[in-house]
C-alpha cells in the first residue's frame, strides 16, 4: 500500500461486475490505492455507471442503463422526519447489494480509508425521473417553469441531505465525504443555452428579504436569454454582442444581485454539509471536489468561487485537473461561448482570448490542434501550486488525475504515459496525494499501473 494518499472514485457497479475482493486486489496491486471514494448516491453515468466513452480492459463491456439513486440501503429510522424516503436505486443489477455495508468492512481489513462521494447535478440532462416525490425538491427557472434540479434554498431538500449524512455516518465506518462542487449560477446556465435554476418561492422570498425586486431580476434574465438565443441564430446588434450584453446587465442590476444570492445559497449548502459531517465525529474528513469548468475553463465561475474560501471548510481538496481531455473540453467550451456572449470574435479569437484571460497560453496548443494535444502536464503542476497557495496550505490537495475519463468527440487518448506525466506533475506541484478519477469503471489497468509506477519512482510505495 502506498505511503502517501492515493484515492480512487468508484461506483457500486464495479464491485457487482468484478467482485469486491478482486477489485480491491487490483486497486492495491496496480496503484497502491489506500482510499475509496464510493458513489453511494448518484444519478450520473459518469460517477456511478459503467464506462461512458468506451469500455476498458476489465468489468462488463455493455451499457448498464443507469437509473440511479442510493446504491446502499437507507435506514428508514433516519428519514422519519423527511418526506423523501424511497430513493434506493431500482436498477435490477443492484438488487441485494449494499455498496457501503458490503464494501467498507473488506476495505477496512486492508487498512483502506472509505469516503462517500457525491457529485452535484450540473446539467438539466441528468434527472431523477423515477423517484416518487422528488419533484418536491425541484427549483423553477427564470420563466417560472419547474426546473430539473433541486433548489438550493428548499428546506425539504436541505433537510433530506441532513438525513442522508446522518444515516451514512451513524451506521457506517466512514472516514469522511467528498462533495463535488458542480453547479453553476442561472446566468451561466443561460450562457450555455441550458435551463436555469434559482427562481422558486424560496429564492423569491430571499430576494425580497435582500431588497431585490424578483420581477425585475427575472425580466433581466429573460431579456438576456432572448438576446443570446437571437445571437445563436445569427442576429448581430449594431453595437456588437458583448457591448449589448453589458448594456442589458447595466440596466438590470438585479441580475448580478440575484447571481450573488444564488452563489451564497450554493456555498451555504456545502458549508452546512461540512459542519454536519464533522458533527458525529470531528475526525471525519471533509473534501471538496472543484469542477474543472470552475477552476479552469470559465472566467466568470473562477471569479465567483474564490479558492481561498475552500480552506475554511475542507480538510482536503480535489481539483479536477484532467489535462488529457482538457484540450477538447476547453475547445468545446470556447466554441459554445463564441456562439453567444463572444460572438463578436472569430472561433480562434474567442479561444485565444479565453486562454489568455485564464492564463492557459503556455499549457495549450492552437485551437485546431487542441483536441488531440490536450493540456501539457505542467498545467497540473501549476494549478496544484495555485490552489495550495490560495488556501494558505490550510488543507491537503489531492489533484484529480484523469485515468480513463474521455470526451464524447475527437479527443486525445489517455495513455499510461499521459497518466504517469500528470501524476508526476501533481506531486511536483506539492500535492499531498492524488485522486484517481473519474471512475474506476473507465480506467484501464495499465493507467492504474502508471500511477503506481510514479509512487515507486518517487519512493512513495
Amino acid at each position: 500500500m502506498a505511503k502517501t494518499f492515493v484515492g480512487i472514485q468508484i461506483g457500486a457497479i464495479s464491485f457487482i461486475d468484478e467482485g469486491v475482493e478482486p477489485v480491491l486486489d487490483i486497486l492495491e496491486e496496480k496503484a497502491g490505492v489506500n482510499g475509496l471514494f464510493i458513489s453511494a448516491l448518484s444519478w450520473s453515468y459518469g460517477n456511478a455507471g459503467r464506462a461512458v466513452y468506451g469500455f476498458p480492459d476489465h468489468g462488463v463491456a455493455e451499457p448498464d442503463n443507469l437509473q440511479g439513486g442510493a446504491f446502499y440501503q437507507p435506514n428508514p429510522a433516519y428519514f422519519a422526519s423527511s418526506d423523501h424516503r424511497a430513493f434506493a436505486a431500482p436498477d435490477p443489477l443492484y438488487k441485494g447489494f449494499d455498496t457501503l455495508a458490503d464494501v467498507i468492512p473488506a476495505a477496512k481489513k486492508r487498512g483502506m480509508k472509505v469516503y462517500t462521494y457525491y457529485c452535484e447535478t450540473s446539467a438539466s440532462s441528468i434527472r431523477s425521473i423515477w423517484q416518487p416525490g422528488f419533484h418536491q425538491f425541484l427549483d423553477r427557472d427564470h420563466w417560472g417553469r419547474t426546473a430539473t434540479r433541486p433548489s438550493l434554498l428548499n428546506p425539504h431538500y436541505r433537510h433530506w441531505w441532513r438525513c442522508v449524512i446522518d444515516d451514512w455516518f451513524s451506521n457506517h465506518a466512514l472516514d469522511g465525504m467528498l462533495w463535488g462542487i458542480e453547479r453553476q449560477s442561472p446566468l451561466m446556465d443561460i450562457f450555455r443555452a441550458d435551463s436555469s435554476t434559482g427562481f422558486d418561492e424560496y429564492f423569491v422570498a430571499e430576494g425580497r428579504a435582500r431588497g431585490i425586486d424578483p420581477q425585475r431580476a427575472m425580466e433581466g434574465y429573460r431579456k438576456i436569454d432572448q438576446f443570446l438565443a437571437g445571437v445563436r441564430k445569427g442576429e448581430r446588434p449594431r453595437d456588437g454582442v458583448f457591448v449589448s450584453l453589458l448594456r442589458l446587465l447595466l440596466h438590470h442590476p438585479e441580475v448580478l444581485m440575484w447571481e450573488k444570492m444564488w452563489l451564497d445559497a450554493h456555498q451555504a449548502l456545502y458549508h452546512e454539509m461540512a459542519g454536519l459531517i464533522r458533527f458525529s465525529d470531528p475526525k471525519h474528513e471533509v473534501g471538496l471536489g472543484i469542477w474543472q469548468i470552475i477552476n479552469t475553463y470559465n472566467p466568470y465561475l473562477k471569479a465567483q468561487y474564490d479558492q481561498s474560501d475552500y480552506g475554511h471548510y475542507a480538510d482536503f481538496l480535489k481539483p479536477v485537473l484532467y489535462n488529457t481531455p482538457a484540450g477538447a473540453r476547453f475547445t468545446n467550451f470556447s466554441d459554445s461561448w463564441q456562439k453567444g456572449v463572444l460572438a463578436d470574435a472569430t472561433v480562434d479569437g474567442a479561444y485565444n482570448a479565453l486562454a489568455t484571460i485564464l492564463e492557459l497560453d503556455e499549457f495549450i496548443a492552437p485551437r485546431d490542434d487542441a483536441p488531440m494535444a490536450g493540456f501539457k502536464p505542467e498545467y497540473v503542476k501549476q494549478w496544484t501550486e495555485n490552489l495550495i497557495a490560495d488556501t494558505g496550505g490550510r488543507c491537503k490537495v489531492y489533484p484529480g488525475i484523469g485515468v480513463g475519463v474521455g470526451d464524447g468527440g475527437k479527443s486525445k487518448a489517455i495513455t499510461p504515459d499521459e497518466v504517469y506525466a500528470a501524476t508526476q506533475a501533481a506531486f511536483d506541484g506539492g500535492a499531498s496525494g492524488v485522486l484517481i478519477s473519474r471512475n474506476y469503471s473507465e480506467a484501464t489497468l495499465d493507467g492504474l499501473a502508471a500511477v503506481g509506477q510514479v509512487l515507486k519512482d518517487r519512493g512513495l510505495w
